[in-house]
């Protein structure tokens, strides 16, 4: 079945892919499915006589609980990177895909010390393609990928979302022609494609319209906390090491950057009531002062928990991915890419789910208390100091 375009009706597409499942008996998988459309009321590339690359490209996916027997073959990372690389060109050949991502896959590999681009691109994700969709509402989780991100991101975090009752839409970071997310002004489109999604995902019979999440990592933060600013629908907001939070003196040209996103509407903190969490890597940075963005929202629910020893890749799938693909490498992170999954679901089970028996600040008590070396719930201080 050819992903879905503007031409495919989100509900005939339902349709059509939902099974004669007994979902009350089979044990539960989860399914993936591509979406490519078109948002017709933004222009991409204004020279192309292509009607598809005149109009702004939204790529997504979305991954969601499903019930039927043993499917095929899951989707490899590789198969993630090669869907990565048509965000904005849905026409690319796969062989071209292919050698991008294989491009892509040494680079990730050197850093993460793998011995092998194809040890990554054969990693087996336990994530199946085109699943029957579900015949119950779940709730939604909107998720905002890291600047030129992509699902392929934090992919193994979402198998687990979904495995725990959540459908996960995974929104391509994109900017203006031609693509790349390079200047303030691209962050604004990230926004938009948020906003389009949610209007798609609202409009398909399985989504819970009362319940809506947002997600983000790095770049993603800025996006999705002004998607926030923008919409009353969404419910609770995660924010894993976002740009939300800056740190002025390190970089003088991101400082300019950061200044001028404040500048491009919406940015009033203040309209965000929701709860909110940010988790963040260690941030032992010299800097001249710090914008801490949960101290300008009004929500009454609102966590910061720093990580001590964590990187910023321990907010992603990379971690899972590479000792997947090479057991033994080392990953130094104190574990804490294993403890992000668990704190996620228990903040959107509490807000999203409204289940009683979680509760995030109980449990970011017990991380402090019984293992104070590794967490801190203390704001960044704004102006570093040598202890």
């Amino acid at each position: 079945m050819k992903p879905a375009t503007a031409n495919t009706p989100l509900l005939l597409l339902f349709f059509a892919m939902l099974g004669a499942c007994n979902t009350s008996q089979l044990p539960g998988h989860t399914g993936l499915k591509e979406f490519e459309e078109y948002d017709q009321d933004r222009l991409f590339d204004t020279t192309s006589k292509e009607l598809g690359q005149k109009f702004r490209p939204v790529k997504f996916e979305i991954y969601y609980p499903s019930f039927c027997s043993t499917p095929d073959s899951s989707v490899t990372f590789g198969d993630f990177l090669d869907m990565y690389d048509r965000r904005f060109n849905f026409n690319r050949s796969r062989d071209s895909s292919r050698k991008s991502s294989f491009d892509f896959a040494r680079i990730i590999g050197e850093a993460l010390k793998i011995d092998a681009p194809e040890k990554l691109l054969n990693v087996a994700t336990g994530i199946y393609k085109d699943l029957p969709l579900p015949q119950k509402k779940y709730p939604l989780i909107i998720y905002a990928a890291g600047m030129n991100g992509g699902s392929w991101e934090n992919s193994i975090l979402f198998d687990s979302l979904a495995k725990a009752g959540y459908v996960v839409a995974a929104v391509y970071s994109v900017g203006k022609y031609p693509g790349y997310m390079t200047d303030p002004v691209d962050l604004d489109e990230q926004v938009r494609d948020i906003m389009f999604v949610k209007r798609k995902m609202k409009s398909m019979p399985f989504i819970d319209h009362s319940k809506i999440g947002l997600l983000s990592w790095s770049m993603g933060g800025s996006a999705a906390t002004k998607a926030a600013m923008l919409s009353n629908d969404f419910k609770c907001l995660l924010s894993f090491d976002g740009t939300e939070i800056h740190y002025y003196g390190r970089d003088s040209s991101w400082d300019r950057q950061f200044d001028e996103i404040k500048t491009i509407p919406p940015f009033i903190p203040e309209r965000i009531s929701i709860p909110y969490m940010y988790l963040s890597s260690s941030r032992n940075w010299k800097n001249d002062s710090v914008y801490i963005f949960p101290q300008h929202i009004h929500s009454e629910e609102k966590f910061y928990l720093e990580m001590k020893g964590a990187e910023h890749e321990s907010f992603s799938s990379l971690f899972p991915i590479a000792k997947a693909a090479q057991p033994g490498v080392v990953i130094n992170d104190s574990n804490h890419h294993e403890r992000v999954p668990a704190l996620t679901r228990t903040f959107f089970n509490q807000y999203l789910l409204n289940r009683k028996d979680v509760s995030t600040r109980d449990t970011i008590s017990k991380m402090t208390s019984t293992e104070p070396g590794l967490f801190s719930i203390e704001y960044p201080a704004q102006k570093y100091s040598e202890k």
